[in-house]
């Protein structure tokens, strides 16, 4: 039960990463491409150190990876079962029948979205 234990948080701790908005933002960031960290406080709008914190918890997490080109730092997502995990979730709240028909197709565009990084 012991080993069953560290997976069951292991696995919490996985799931955590994507219970904060802001990852997710992120995330969906870089699910097409490659982006140095500027691109992603832009993008998102975060502050560089608020950004910066975010990507490096998923850094650790070993869901994106990083590389230094020049003075910048790039980043790209490296474990696929985070954009495919965002993408079924977001189908299956698109596809609720209690949510308003604006709300639906603005998840339907995300899913798209995530789903042209694959």
């Amino acid at each position: 039960m012991d080993e069953l234990n560290k997976v069951f948080e292991s696995v919490a701790e996985y799931f955590g990463l994507l219970a904060e908005p802001t990852r997710l933002k992120i995330l969906h960031c870089l699910c097409n491409g490659e982006r140095a960290v500027n691109e992603v406080v832009d993008a998102v709008g975060l502050s560089q150190a608020n950004a910066s914190r975010h990507l490096n918890m998923l850094y650790r997490a070993r869901v994106v990876d990083r590389r230094r080109e020049g003075s910048q730092v790039i980043y790209r997502i490296i474990d696929p079962n985070f954009t495919d995990l965002c993408r079924t979730v977001c189908v299956s709240i698109a596809s609720r029948n209690d949510m308003s028909a604006p709300k639906r197709e603005s998840l339907l565009r995300l899913e798209q979205e995530l789903g042209a990084g694959h």
